[in-house]
C-alpha cells in the first residue's frame, strides 16, 4: 500500500494530539480503517474534518453509525457488510449479471453473460425497444465498443448495457 499512496500512518486516534502531530491537516484525503471501534472511527472523522482534511473516508458498522459519520462530515462512508450483501442478493436474483456499476440511484452499467437463447440474435432483438444502450460486447478477449443494432450475439459473449435501473431490470427479467 505504501507504494500506492503518498503517506500512510498508524496512529492512536483516541489520543487527541496524534493527528495534529502527524500534520494531518495538510493531507488531501484520509481513509479511516479502524476495525470495529465505532467511537474511534467517529473521533478520527471529527478530528480530521476539524483539521481541514477535505476527503475523509470511513467505515460504518450500522445504519446509526452511518448517520453519525455523515453528520460528522465523512465525505464517503463504506459499509462493506451491507454492500457485499447487496451484491450477493443481486447475484442470486440475476445470475446472468457478471458485474454492475451504479452511476447514481437511477443509472447503471450492467455487464452480463449471454444465455443460450440469445445466440444468433441481434443487439436490436436483445434490447427489443427498451431504452437502454449497448456499450460494449466482449467476445473472447476482445472488446467491441458501441456495437450497432445488427451485431449478432455469439455463445460466450458478454454484453455491457447502460440505462435506467428500471429499464435494465425489465430487460434482464425478460431474458
Amino acid at each position: 500500500l505504501a507504494e500506492e499512496i503518498t503517506h500512510a500512518v498508524i496512529a492512536d486516534v483516541t489520543d487527541e494530539s496524534a493527528l495534529p502531530e502527524l500534520n494531518a491537516g495538510t493531507y488531501d484525503a484520509a481513509i479511516i480503517a479502524i476495525g470495529r471501534n465505532v467511537e474511534a472511527t467517529m473521533l478520527a472523522t471529527l478530528q480530521l474534518r476539524e483539521l481541514g482534511v477535505k476527503k475523509v473516508w470511513a467505515k460504518a458498522l450500522t445504519n446509526q453509525h452511518h448517520r453519525i459519520l455523515e453528520r460528522l462530515g465523512a465525505t464517503r462512508i463504506i459499509a462493506p457488510e451491507y454492500e457485499m450483501g447487496v451484491r450477493i442478493s443481486q447475484e442470486l436474483n440475476y445470475p446472468m449479471v457478471h458485474d454492475y456499476l451504479g452511476l447514481d440511484d437511477d443509472y447503471f452499467i450492467v455487464d452480463f453473460h449471454t444465455t443460450e437463447d440469445l445466440v444468433d440474435k441481434t443487439i436490436s432483438e436483445l434490447i427489443n425497444g427498451e431504452p437502454v444502450e449497448a456499450l460494449v460486447v466482449k467476445r473472447f478477449k476482445e472488446a467491441h465498443p458501441h456495437p450497432d443494432h445488427t451485431w449478432k450475439i455469439r455463445k460466450g459473449d458478454r454484453i455491457v448495457l447502460g440505462g435506467k435501473l428500471e429499464d435494465l431490470r425489465d430487460l434482464v427479467n425478460r431474458l
